[in-house]
């Protein structure tokens, strides 16, 4: 993978930044082009050389967090829950800004759904083989379950729970969960 010039990375990068903070003032379809680019204190022509339009940037960065997250759950082995919820906890701290804008303020109503699809297919292909009795609808009402509630609580308590608590209340609700289909 060839990789990005400097000043690329910095011209996207403040577009991103200055985008976010013009996105905790009002939503995306209010944002124009040229008050992104007086913000960044760039020019229009440098902003269409990386986007289309403002929506074009916020799928950019939606993107990016979802594959941050995808690269997160390639490093998680069988259901271990302390491994992925510490991974989540990484992912979030690296792209703090952009979580607290689009997920945590709710700016983004598909970037969290869009994580928890990217799993499914892998999550139900391990808890089916831990779990053969149960059967596809068991699976998909388990993976809804755990994961929906796995993420609202990493994102309720993101800045509210302490981090172990986090991780033993999840893991404690995994084990009974999975107890009940055994």
């Amino acid at each position: 993978m060839a990789r990005t010039d400097a000043r690329v990375r910095y011209t996207r990068h403040i577009l991103k930044e200055s985008f976010l903070t013009l996105l905790q003032e009002k939503p995306v379809n209010r944002i124009t082009v040229r008050e992104l680019c007086e913000r960044a204190e760039l020019n229009r022509a440098t902003f269409y050389a990386h986007y289309a339009d403002c929506f074009d940037l916020m799928d950019s960065i939606e993107q990016e967090l979802v594959d941050a997250f995808g690269e997160t759950l390639s490093q998680v082995g069988a259901p271990d829950v302390r491994t992925l919820i510490e991974g989540i906890y990484r992912m979030v701290d690296r792209n703090e800004r952009a979580c607290r804008v689009l997920i945590f303020e709710g700016t983004s109503t598909s970037v969290l759904g869009r994580m928890i699809d990217l799993a499914r297919t892998e999550g139900l292909a391990r808890w089916r083989s831990l779990l053969p009795n149960a059967t596809e609808n068991d699976l998909e009402m388990l993976y809804t379950h755990l994961s929906n509630g796995l993420m609202n609580v990493i994102v309720g308590g993101y800045y509210r729970y302490d981090r172990e608590e986090v991780i033993r209340f999840a893991s404690d609700i995994v084990r009974v969960s999975l107890a009940l289909f055994r």
